[in-house]
């Protein structure tokens, strides 16, 4: 088992997936009870948008290795927000909104990654419409994608969805940490969390030391003990032994293994196999990062038109889309070398178009229903 997780590591390391981790022979040690991660998701906003969509389908991969996915609501701690990687502090927003944005954020969630479906669409055509016009070219590229034209319309279907998505009932639940997080009174909070993270251990993080200088209020300080209460409640609660996160995250993520080791120190407590992953931020061109809370390039929502989600793809540059379609899909690197070699000339944009194509198909616009 353990050499089944050190490949899969080493794939999300050579799609470069991964920027930080934390205590990686733990997750090596995993046995098949304990595969269990959680991702947090922050209720700012009524919709998640392609930064999400991003962190969901790396979630994707942990399910095919047999992984337990726990998706947390911030109904909590989206009354704070997250401080990290934040230069001022950030409006606080209203609780009826953010109870509004949970209602719509956790309907995205089931819709994309919980709720059975069916393919409804009745014909295979998915590159047709970029390359009609030189079958011998379309060809070659469902002979790289293993896409044999001579069976049914829905094994294709299938074949072409295998790259971007799985489905396997009861392995995603959504959380809401509202649930836990606002029946603990201060009192017991600062006894639990606050008597085994210091204060020069929060001062060393990077963030904290950035917003020092322009000011940091004590709500602001006090985020990362949420989340990291967040994580130790999940390990005794659900047996979540991983956290997964933004590279934006790490400061929060270390300081939930932290507080568990507290707890749990892994010299006298081996079921203690916790660890942490973080993913690189999805950037625009100017390299910002895609958010609500920055500026820079439009942001893409899931709920919003697919022509912007369309155009998106359709202008990455080649040398982003050979990064995207490494991150965003299961292609083999065989297989995307190959369709590199069939992109000449380069205007031909065979990445920028597969991209569009499976992940729009993720975002479950017109080509799926439910049961």
């Amino acid at each position: 088992m353990a050499g089944n997780l050190e490949i899969f590591f080493q794939d999300l390391q050579n799609r470069g997936i991964i920027t930080n981790y934390a205590n990686l022979e733990n997750f090596y040690r995993l046995n098949s009870q304990e595969r269990i991660v959680y991702l947090g998701i922050d209720c700012t906003a009524e919709s998640l948008h392609i930064g999400h969509l991003f962190l969901l389908i790396q979630t994707v991969r942990f399910v095919k290795e047999g992984f337990q996915v726990l998706l947390v609501l911030g109904g909590a701690t989206s009354k704070i927000g997250d401080p990290s990687d934040k230069l001022k502090e950030r409006n606080q927003l209203e609780t009826n909104k953010i109870v509004g944005y949970q209602g719509k954020i956790k309907t995205q969630l089931n819709r994309i990654l919980i709720e059975p479906r069916i393919i409804e669409k009745t014909q295979f055509a998915p590159l047709e419409l970029f390359y009609k016009d030189n079958p011998k070219l379309l060809n070659n590229i469902y002979q790289v994608l293993i896409i044999n034209k001579q069976e049914s319309k829905e094994n294709q279907w299938k074949k072409y969805l295998s790259y971007i998505w799985t489905f396997q009932e009861n392995k995603y639940q959504i959380l809401n940490n509202q649930d836990w997080l606002e029946k603990l009174n201060f009192v017991d909070f600062i006894s639990q969390v606050g008597r085994n993270i210091s204060i020069n251990y929060l001062l060393a993080k990077d963030w904290v030391k950035q917003r020092l200088e322009s000011g940091l209020s004590y709500l602001a300080f006090s985020y990362s003990l949420l989340q990291a209460y967040d994580f130790y409640y999940l390990y005794e609660k659900y047996g979540c032994q991983g956290q997964l996160g933004g590279s934006d995250q790490w400061g929060n993520l270390t300081t939930g293994l932290k507080l568990i080791r507290s707890y749990y120190p892994h010299d006298t407590n081996p079921q203690n196999k916790t660890f942490a992953f973080n993913f690189p931020l999805l950037v625009d061109k100017k390299g910002k990062k895609f958010s609500k809370s920055e500026s820079g390039e439009k942001l893409i929502w899931l709920n919003g038109e697919e022509q912007e989600f369309y155009d998106f793809f359709r202008n990455i540059p080649d040398e982003q889309a050979q990064i995207y379609i490494k991150q965003f899909t299961f292609l083999t690197d065989k297989q995307i070398s190959q369709l590199i070699e069939l992109n000449k000339p380069p205007q031909l944009r065979i990445l920028q178009r597969i991209l569009y194509e499976l992940v729009n198909w993720f975002n479950y616009r017109e080509l799926i229903t439910k049961k």
